[in-house]
C-alpha cells in the first residue's frame, strides 16, 4: 500500500508540475493580490464576507506563508490535490480491503481527472483545492472512527472528521454533494454486518448521528444565520425563482443534469483535449506522450502484481457497491451546482465537475472491473490515463503561454509609458481576453501604483473598462464616471478619460492608440477602431521616471528585441525626440530586427522623413505600401508633418499618389 501512495505521488507530479514555475496570475488573482499587497492579509475578510467568509481560513494563512508569489500557491495546490487523491485511496482501501485494483484505479482516475482545469489558477482556487482535500480527508476519518476499537480513538477521529468537514463546506458550499460518499460509505459498512436488518439500521443511526453535525450544522448556519450578498450563492434568491415556476424549473434542471452527466462521464475525457491541443507542435506532442507513457508505466507497476480475480465472472459483491455510490456521487455532485443556475463548462466552469469526478472515477473503475483479463483491463485504463495526461499537459502549456503573453504585454507597456496620470481609465486589448476590468487595472496598478489610493479601503489609482460594445456605446455617449464596489474594492472608471492599449495580433507589439494621430493595424479589433477617436495620450506622463514591473508577477526583464525598440521609439515620438528614434531605428536594423505589424514602422518612417534620410524611408516604404489601409494612414500622417520640399515630393509620390 505504501508503494501505491508513492506511485500516486509520482503520477501527480508528472501531471501537475511540468509548468509550475511558469504560472503567474490569472483572472481573479489580479485583484486578490493587489488588495492583499495594498492592505495586508486582513483584507480577505472584506473580500469574502459577501459569499464565503470562511475562505479566510485558507487565504490568510496562505498569504502569510506565500505572500504574492504564485509558485508557492501552485506548489501548495499540488500538495492538497495529491492529499485529496491519497485520502480517497485510503478511504477505498478501508472500505474494500480486498479490492486493490478497483481502489487504485478509482483513486488514480480521480487524481488525474481531466475535467478539472483550474489547477494552474492556484491563488484564487486555493480554497477549492484545500476544500477538496479537507472533504476527502474528513470522510476517510469518519471510516477510521467506525473501525476504531477504543472509544478514545473513535472520539478523536469523529472530532477530526467534523472539524475538517466544516472546513471543506466553508470553502465551497456546493461541495456538499460529497456527503453522499460519507453516508453511503456508512451504509455500505453497516450492510456487511452479520446481524439482523433491525440491528443494522440501529447501527447505521448510531454511527451516522455524530457526523450529521457536519451537513446539518453547516446548513443551519448557511440558511438561517448567514446572509449572502451575491446572487449566485444566495439560496433564497435562487429557489425563490423556482417557486414561482416549479414545473419550468424542474424540466430545466433535469435537462441540465442529464447534459452535465454526459459532460463529466464522457466528454471530459475528449472535449478539453481536443480544444487544448489545437496548436500543439510536434515537440509538444513528443513531450506530452512521453509523460503519458511514464504515467501509464507507473500505473501498470501498481496494478501488475494484483492477485484479485474480481473480474473473472463479473463484479463480485463488494465491487457492486461502486455502482450506486458512483451514480449517486455524480448526481449529488452536480445538483447543488445546477440548482443555482450553473452548469459544467470545460472552458469557463470546469470547477463544477470536481465533486462529480469522484463518482466518475468509481463508475469507470467498476466498469473496467468486469474485464477478466488483467492485461486487457490495464490497457483500457491506459486510454483514460493517456487522455488525462495529454489534457493536463496541454492545459499547463496554455496557462504558461498565457502567463508569458500577459507578462510580455505589460513589460512593453512599461517600456512605452513611464507613468500614468491618476484616475486614468484603461481599455486593453491583447491575447489574454479581459473578462473583468481588474484583468487590466490589476497589472497596471501593480506596475505604477501598488498602494491603495484610500487609507480606509482598497481603491486602485488606475481604473479600467472592458473592451466591449457597452464600453463603446458609453464612450460615444460621453457618459460620466461609473462607480463600482466589488468585494470592498472601489473603482471609478471614467469613459471620458480613456487610454486604449492594444496588441492586434499575437505577433504585434503593444500599441498606444492616439486620438490625435490615429494609426491602427489592419488586423485591429472593430471595437478598438470605434474607441480610437477617444483615446487620450495626455494621460501618459512623459517626464516621469520609468517604472520597472516587479519580478513577481511579471518575471525578469524580457529580451530587447523589436518590440523594445518600437516601444521606445513610440515614446520618443510622443516626446518629439526624433534623433532618438533615428538612433533606435539604426540600432534595431543593425541587430536584424524588423516589424511584423506594418503599422509599427510609423515612428521610424516619420523620424527618417524629418531627417531627410530618404534611403531609410525607401527601405521601409514597401512594408507600408503593401497594405492600402496602412498606406492611407501614412499619407494622412505625413500631410501634417513638416518636411523639406524634396522629401515632401518623394513622400507624396510613394504614399499619396493621385
Amino acid at each position: 500500500m505504501k508503494k501505491d501512495y508513492f506511485i500516486l505521488a509520482i503520477v501527480a507530479a508528472l501531471i501537475y508540475l511540468p509548468f509550475v514555475l511558469q504560472f503567474g496570475y490569472f483572472n481573479d488573482d489580479w485583484y486578490l493580490m493587489f488588495a492583499a499587497g495594498a492592505k495586508g492579509a486582513s483584507v480577505f475578510h472584506n473580500i469574502f464576507a459577501i459569499d464565503r467568509p470562511l475562505r479566510v481560513l485558507v487565504m490568510i494563512p496562505a498569504w502569510t506563508l506565500f505572500g504574492n508569489n504564485p509558485f508557492y500557491y501552485n506548489l501548495s495546490a499540488f500538495v492538497f490535490r495529491l492529499v485529496s487523491g491519497l485520502s480517497f485511496y485510503l478511504l477505498l482501501r478501508l472500505m474494500w480491503k480486498d479490492r486493490h485494483w478497483e481502489a487504485f484505479a478509482a483513486a488514480l482516475l480521480f487524481l488525474i481527472y481531466p475535467g478539472f482545469l483550474v489547477q494552474p489558477n492556484a491563488i484564487d482556487y486555493q480554497s477549492h483545492i484545500v476544500g477538496l482535500a479537507s472533504g476527502m480527508t474528513s470522510i476517510a476519518l469518519t471510516v477510521k472512527a467506525l473501525q476504531s476499537k477504543t472509544w478514545a480513538r473513535k472520539i478523536f477521529f469523529y472530532c477530526a472528521s467534523i472539524l475538517t468537514g466544516w472546513l471543506y463546506l466553508g470553502q465551497m458550499e456546493w461541495y456538499i454533494g460529497l456527503e453522499f460518499l460519507r453516508f453511503g460509505g456508512i451504509f455500505i459498512i453497516t450492510s456487511r454486518l452479520d446481524e439482523s436488518l433491525r440491528a443494522r439500521v440501529v447501527k447505521f443511526i448510531q454511527w451516522a448521528t455524530p457526523i450529521v453535525l457536519i451537513p446539518v450544522g453547516f446548513l443551519t448556519w448557511r440558511l438561517f444565520y448567514f446572509q449572502s450578498e451575491r446572487g449566485a450563492t444566495d439560496v433564497n434568491l435562487q429557489f425563490g425563482e423556482a417557486r414561482a415556476a416549479p414545473l419550468t424549473y424542474l424540466v430545466k434542471w433535469t435537462l441540465a443534469l442529464l447534459n452535465d452527466i454526459g459532460d463529466v462521464l464522457f466528454r471530459a475525457w475528449l472535449s478539453p483535449l481536443q480544444r487544448l491541443t489545437y496548436n500543439f507542435s510536434n515537440t509538444d506532442w513528443f513531450i506530452a506522450l512521453t509523460l503519458a507513457a511514464a504515467t501509464i508505466a507507473l500505473a501498470y507497476l501498481a496494478t501488475s502484481n494484483t492477485l484479485e480475480t474480481s473480474g473473472s465472472s463479473g463484479a463480485s459483491a463488494p465491487s457492486k457497491t461502486f455502482l450506486p455510490l458512483g451514480v449517486g456521487l455524480i448526481i449529488f455532485g452536480l445538483l447543488p451546482v445546477i440548482l443555482v443556475g450553473r452548469e459544467v463548462d470545460f472552458k469557463s466552469f470546469s470547477r463544477y465537475s470536481i465533486i462529480a469526478s469522484v463518482g466518475v472515477a468509481l463508475l469507470w473503475a467498476f466498469a473496467l472491473s468486469f474485464i477478466s483479463n488483467m492485461r486487457a483491463r490495464n490497457i483500457l485504463l491506459s486510454f483514460f490515463i493517456l487522455a488525462a495526461t495529454l489534457t493536463h499537459y496541454a492545459n499547463g502549456l496554455v496557462h504558461a503561454r498565457s502567463t508569458q503573453a500577459t507578462r510580455d504585454f505589460w513589460r512593453q507597456v512599461s517600456w512605452r509609458i513611464p507613468q500614468l496620470e491618476r484616475g486614468t481609465t484603461l481599455v486593453a486589448h491583447y491575447s489574454t481576453v479581459a473578462e473583468e476590468d481588474y484583468f487590466t487595472w490589476g497589472p497596471a496598478n501593480l506596475i505604477y501604483y501598488p498602494a491603495s489610493l484610500h487609507t480606509d479601503y482598497v481603491q486602485p489609482t488606475i481604473y479600467a473598462a472592458l473592451l466591449s460594445e457597452d464600453t463603446v456605446a458609453k464612450t460615444i455617449a460621453h457618459e460620466p464616471q461609473d462607480f463600482s464596489n466589488r468585494r470592498g474594492i472601489r473603482t471609478y472608471k471614467n469613459y471620458r478619460n480613456l487610454l486604449v492599449l492594444t496588441q492586434p495580433t499575437p505577433e504585434s507589439c503593444m500599441q498606444v492608440v492616439d486620438m490625435n494621430q490615429i494609426e491602427l493595424s489592419s488586423a485591429e479589433d472593430p471595437r478598438v477602431v470605434a474607441l480610437a477617436p477617444y483615446s487620450e495620450t495626455e494621460h501618459i506622463l512623459l517626464n516621469e521616471a520609468f517604472h520597472a514591473p516587479p519580478v513577481i508577477p511579471f518575471g525578469v526583464e524580457s529580451p530587447h528585441t523589436w518590440c523594445y525598440f518600437y516601444e521606445k521609439a513610440a515614446y520618443s515620438r510622443q516626446a518629439k525626440n526624433w534623433d532618438e528614434i533615428v538612433r533606435l531605428g539604426d540600432e534595431a536594423r543593425a541587430l536584424g530586427f524588423s516589424a511584423k505589424d506594418p503599422v509599427e514602422w510609423m515612428p521610424f518612417l516619420e523620424a527618417y522623413a524629418r531627417a531627410d534620410n530618404f534611403a531609410r524611408v525607401k527601405e521601409i516604404a514597401p512594408f507600408l505600401t503593401a497594405n492600402k489601409n496602412i498606406a492611407r494612414q501614412v499619407c494622412q500622417t505625413l500631410k501634417a508633418t513638416p518636411l523639406s520640399p524634396a522629401m515632401r515630393i518623394q513622400m507624396d509620390k510613394i504614399f499619396c499618389p493621385t
